[in-house]
């Protein structure tokens, strides 16, 4: 049976469980709307930054991949692909996002704050004003749809056109917009995270976002190399030398991700400036401190001693397991970043509500989106080069 072929058994299922979920968050939302509407944008917020993470690290991958050469990551570059192809949908649903900016974001409110804050937000707002958040927000989705969809478009040329020429192009776009992917993902964190505590301020913060961000991307590409696997929607060659490869860069970003997090941890509490600190005080406290906790077994810790064993990072059901792990504290990570400046009150219905609904639009999107298209760029002629790749 033919690539596309199977391609399309494989993903048969999956649109009907997708829409489900996606109906089903929905309702919950917008019951949450009428019960507790900051509640709810908080819960939509933290679903919405997770996903997209997500979807931004897949699409930092394929351009890393291309400026790099790394001809091990042909054969999963179609994987990737896929997942950037969910921007357009993340796109539309970043529209709550805005119509929530009044409930979100305090500073869309100076009065109401401390006089403190008050003044720190004033000095600040020719950039923290409403109009020209969307603006900038245009501007961030503009750089990723743009590169997203130029990057699968020639790709997919490949196939058809001078594959030579279509790599070249594709190197142009990857050197030129690697830049441009990270001021805008940086500016993207500022603004929709860390514009929450408006006081406060990391020089590394969107620096911890694209970490976490490649965390996530490549934990779902494990798991989209084993359910391509699985449904014998990928070739046999692809195995335990692309899911080492990819086990090798886990290890690097996850710890990549706890060496970011801790030098900004020792920066600001060693500084001891009680509105920097502040922030850290708030998720050192209460219940906040046992999420941290988790975090730093469930990101760091776990992983980072899973890697190290060769056989792990070259068994599909270890890699699978670990990836399952690496998401969900993907997910945490950023709720333990965002929840205590969004108003945090214990709903975790509201929270299962928006990531079903946010999950399952952006699955929905990567079902249709990738229907009737092979699984492997059998243009590029560093396919056969990929699929014979060996660690050793």
């Amino acid at each position: 049976m033919s690539d596309a072929g199977r391609h399309s058994v494989g993903a048969r299922g999956l649109p009907k469980f997708a829409a489900g979920s996606a109906i089903i968050g929905a309702v919950v939302c917008i019951i949450g709307l009428l019960v507790d509407p900051r509640r709810t944008a908080a819960a939509y917020l933290v679903a919405y930054v997770t996903v997209l993470a997500v979807a931004l690290g897949a699409l930092a991958m394929i351009m890393i991949a291309r400026v790099t050469a790394a001809t091990w990551f042909v054969a999963l570059r179609r994987q990737a692909e896929q997942v950037v192809a969910v921007l357009p949908a993340l796109a539309i649903l970043f529209i709550p996002v805005l119509l929530a900016i009044g409930a979100l974001y305090p500073w869309t409110h100076p009065d109401a704050l401390a006089e403190e804050v008050r003044r720190k937000v004033e000095a600040k707002s020719r950039y923290l004003n409403v109009p020209f958040f969307v603006v900038r927000a245009a501007l961030y989705w503009a750089v990723w749809l743009v590169l997203g969809e130029l990057l699968r478009r020639v790709s997919l040329r490949e196939s058809r056109d001078d594959a030579g020429a279509a790599r070249r192009r594709i190197y142009v776009i990857s050197a030129v917009g690697l830049p441009l992917f990270a001021i805008a993902t940086s500016f993207a964190s500022f603004d929709w995270m860390m514009s929450l505590a408006p006081a406060w301020y990391s020089t590394v913060y969107g620096v911890d976002y694209f970490a976490g961000a490649m965390v996530g991307a490549l934990a779902l590409l494990v798991l989209l190399v084993a359910r391509g696997h699985h449904r014998g929607e990928l070739s046999d060659r692809i195995g335990a030398e692309h899911l080492h490869a990819l086990g090798k860069l886990l290890l690097t970003f996850v710890l990549f991700w706890v060496y970011i997090g801790f030098s900004q941890l020792i920066v600001i509490w060693s500084a001891e400036i009680p509105v920097e600190a502040a922030w850290y005080r708030v998720r050192m406290n209460d219940g906040w401190w046992w999420v941290g906790a988790v975090l730093v077994a469930g990101h760091f810790a776990i992983p980072f001693c899973a890697l190290l064993v060769r056989a792990v990072k070259r068994s599909m059901f270890a890699m699978s397991c670990l990836s399952v792990l690496l998401l969900a504290m993907h997910y945490l990570d950023l709720y333990w970043i965002v929840m205590p400046d969004a108003g945090w009150t214990p709903a975790v219905w509201l929270d299962a509500g928006a990531l079903l609904f946010i999950g399952g639009v952006t699955s929905l999107a990567w079902a249709v989106r990738r229907r009737g298209a092979a699984s492997l760029p059998v243009g590029d002629p560093l396919l056969a080069a990929s699929l014979d790749y060996r660690t050793d």
